[in-house]
């Protein structure tokens, strides 16, 4: 009866020892982060908020950052039914898109051209302000694609309406972030606040969201 015993004992300590060796051989896994809590302020119509958007996409995707993106109208002199791009504003627009190329990393694609029309922003932002916060992420891309990558006028409400981008019955959302753009001082776009209450501006931005790619924050 004490032999038995001692037998079983020992098969389950010889299963034990196998199952520590067996865990010693597995690697552990890395412990995983928690992702970056960043606010973004971004135009629809700035190709450098575009690039941001992108950037932006791309953490989350890799679950490096959890964002929200607050869209402004970053210029509110534009007539609703917008500007025709032509003179010096399409000299400025292919400027800042020549810029924005030579700062593309080598697994990024920028394949924009100037646009026909610089639109008002107004109803898209409005809009985008209105939706839920599980559909935001999804209406921003198509928002900025529409434009940037089909040369759309989301000025249109009609084109605003095929994007899923609803009418807005009150701009309470869209003033009170452009409000609090305004208080960080220096307004422009795209602008980051950092969970520790540091703001990014303009290409420091996008600075900002290349390193967080590379698991980085650097100073910009």
């Amino acid at each position: 009866m004490g032999r038995a015993i001692v037998d079983r004992t020992s098969r389950i300590s010889s299963k034990r020892a196998a199952c520590v060796a067996a865990k010693d051989r597995i690697p552990l896994r890395q412990e995983k982060r928690c992702p970056v809590k960043i606010v973004v302020y971004g135009s629809f119509n700035c190709p450098y908020s575009f690039l941001a958007s992108r950037r932006v996409d791309h953490l989350i995707e890799r679950g490096l950052v959890d964002a929200q993106w607050r869209a402004v109208v970053h210029d509110r002199d534009v007539p609703p039914r917008g500007v025709p791009v032509s003179g010096e504003l399409a000299e400025m627009f292919d400027r800042e898109l020549d810029q924005i190329r030579t700062l593309l990393r080598s697994d990024e694609s920028f394949s924009v051209s100037r646009p026909s029309v610089q639109p008002n922003t107004t109803l898209a932002v409005a809009g985008y302000s209105a939706v839920p916060a599980n559909d935001a992420h999804r209406l921003r891309r198509a928002i900025f694609g529409a434009f940037w990558l089909k040369d759309l006028d989301i000025g249109d409400a009609d084109v605003l309406r095929e994007l899923g981008c609803p009418t807005a019955s009150s701009m309470t959302t869209m003033e009170e972030w452009r409000d609090e753009w305004t208080d960080l001082g220096r307004p422009t776009v795209p602008m980051a606040v950092l969970p520790d209450g540091t703001v990014s501006r303009g290409l420091g931005v996008l600075t900002r969201l290349a390193n967080l790619g590379a698991n980085q924050v650097a100073g910009a």
